[in-house]
């Protein structure tokens, strides 16, 4: 059953079956529990961290700022090629939140020190 949280928002469990498909559940959920606790760990400490995920971009937590940073050819799957130029012509501030797979993610900091969770 969800777990209410403050502004009765309901935090549901997550159905490991819909993650993936091809590795015992077991392992899925333990490899699941143990990035999130770790990475709950490092927030606790206010370490820098970025999230990867896999062809897609991260998630960059600085201190109580967080950034999401998409790869080009992600977003250029997702619209397109004219597309993604055309949007990019209209409204350039997207470029803010695109980036180079490989981009070193630790030149996109504030303090360039991060954690990441590949």
């Amino acid at each position: 059953s969800p777990v209410v949280l403050p502004g009765n928002k309901e935090l549901e469990p997550l159905k490991y079956s819909e993650v993936v498909t091809s590795v015992p559940r077991q392992k899925v959920e333990g490899s699941i529990q143990g990035t999130t606790s770790l990475l709950s760990r490092c927030l606790a400490k206010g370490d820098n961290v970025a999230l990867v995920l896999k062809d897609l971009g991260f998630l960059l937590i600085e201190g109580t700022e967080v950034r999401m940073k998409f790869y080009h050819d992600f977003l250029e799957m997702l619209s397109g090629k004219e597309n993604l130029e055309k949007v990019l012509f209209k409204v350039p501030e997207l470029l803010d939140v695109m980036v180079s797979p490989v981009v070193p993610v630790a030149s996109l900091t504030f303090s360039g020190h991060v954690i990441i969770f590949p």
